[in-house]
């Protein structure tokens, strides 16, 4: 089957599908195709995350993640609302550890004060804590000082891209599922999108939000200049009654060198309670399970600030992976560029964390990008 189209939107994860939604809705007479390797959307990095609709704190403020991320994790939270998506709560404690303190290892205290410049820059609402708020705050947590982020929540990352993509569905867009793209063609009027099972989707208007396999998709379409590396982040559960212990995000104060926001104590919204992820480079983009970080790695971080946890109250659960633009640590903003106008190509690069926070506000920059392009 060959098929002409108006916008084909490679991906099918959370950006992907809120996209989507965002120009079926806008773009009723167009028709919007979503092509999708997987059986269903949001299987890879959309699925393989802690969940958080972050503050944009952890970013640079200067960098457009960190203003795509504040945007959208509050379209995120009222989305949720209006859908029933579940959601916790949580609020953000951002600590500093006794341990730290009494080794004199004052690093942790700095990389707190840059937090909360960072904060007030963006218009950020923070609570600087002491030991007697923490305390109140998550009542088995030790710890010296932190600052607490109360518009921070936890949302179920399937049903929320679930849902975006039946509001797609629903205003008009149709989903290619199993169907993975071999191949890209530059004709004089479109880009032809050849797929898995000999499908070809002739679009006027390509967006490239292929997560993990962007740099591929660029490629295809003769765009060369991207290379996304796979930096792997890793989750053990905390199993049995210690799972009750801590019921907010508490996270470590890390240096803005950090290639990831530490390992945290990450509750979910269905009652479970994990601890990651870590950052680490890995040779290949599915290379979930091989060598995992070895569980000792883990309660070292976490018996920090709850010092009952033994290695048997962790169980690996999963892993995640980042599409970072450096193999290096340090932190890179979100590359969103129209890379053609005639026919329209548009290149959604190293959308990593907080990518699930951003997807509804990163939808809207790209409608808006779209509206100046053409």
């Amino acid at each position: 089957m060959r098929k002409k189209v108006d916008i084909a939107i490679v991906g099918g994860g959370v950006v992907g599908f809120a996209i989507a939604r965002e120009l079926a809705m806008s773009y009723p007479e167009k028709k919007v195709f979503v092509v999708e390797k997987n059986a269903y959307g949001g299987m890879e990095t959309s699925a393989r995350n802690s969940g958080v609709l972050h503050s944009g704190i952890h970013q640079n403020p200067n960098f457009l993640k960190s203003k795509l991320a504040v945007s959208g994790s509050l379209k995120a939270v009222k989305y949720a609302k209006e859908k029933n998506i579940p959601l916790l709560d949580s609020g953000m404690l951002i600590v500093v550890s006794f341990r730290a303190f009494r080794n004199g290892l004052y690093r942790e205290i700095l990389d707190l004060f840059r937090l909360m410049r960072s904060a007030r820059k963006q218009g950020i609402e923070i609570k600087f804590v002491t030991r007697r708020s923490i305390k109140k705050l998550a009542p088995n947590i030790k710890a010296l000082v932190g600052i607490f982020i109360p518009a921070v929540w936890v949302i179920s990352q399937g049903e929320f891209v679930r849902a975006l993509e039946l509001d797609a569905l629903r205003n008009g867009a149709v989903a290619f599922f199993n169907s993975e793209v071999t191949s890209i063609e530059k004709l004089e009027e479109v880009y032809g999108i050849h797929m898995s099972g000999g499908n070809i989707l002739d679009a006027e208007v390509v967006i490239n939000a292929a997560g993990l396999y962007a740099d591929d998709v660029a490629h295809m379409a003769g765009f060369d200049g991207y290379t996304i590396y796979p930096w792997r982040g890793e989750y053990y559960e905390i199993v049995g009654e210690k799972r009750n212990l801590v019921r907010r995000l508490v996270y470590p104060a890390v240096s803005k060198k950090s290639p990831s926001k530490g390992i945290h104590f990450s509750p979910r919204t269905d009652g479970r309670l994990f601890i990651g992820p870590n950052a680490r480079s890995v040779p290949a983009k599915d290379y979930y399970e091989e060598d995992k970080t070895p569980v000792e790695v883990f309660l070292k971080h976490a018996i920090k600030y709850l010092p009952c946890l033994t290695k048997d109250d962790l169980v690996w659960a999963y892993s995640g992976i980042r599409a970072k633009i450096t193999p290096d640590a340090e932190e890179s903003d979100f590359i969103i560029n129209v890379d053609s106008i005639s026919p329209t190509f548009v290149n959604l690069i190293g959308i990593e964390s907080p990518g699930l926070a951003s997807a509804m506000a990163i939808a809207e920059y790209v409608h808006e990008l779209l509206k100046t392009a053409r």
